[in-house]
């Protein structure tokens, strides 16, 4: 698990949210970027303390974690 695919996670995230609330798995974030689904749902958990300017939260407690993406108002 890099810094790099860190970067890469919260550069998809920082594209795709917007003021809806927007909603994610784990294997499709993976299937965008080229990664595994395990690997981006441990950043997914480790972004959700240092994403600013948005929200991030799990979303479900299922063998697939939703993951619940929304910028917040400026």
């Amino acid at each position: 698990m890099t810094n790099l695919t860190r970067q890469v996670v919260r550069a998809y995230l920082e594209q795709q949210a917007d003021s809806e609330p927007t909603y994610f798995k784990a294997h499709e974030i993976a299937d965008d970027i080229g990664e595994t689904p395990q690997a981006v749902a441990q950043h997914l958990q480790r972004l959700q303390t240092e994403l600013t300017g948005m929200t991030l939260e799990q979303w479900g407690h299922s063998k697939n974690i939703t993951w619940l993406v929304q910028k917040e108002a400026e």
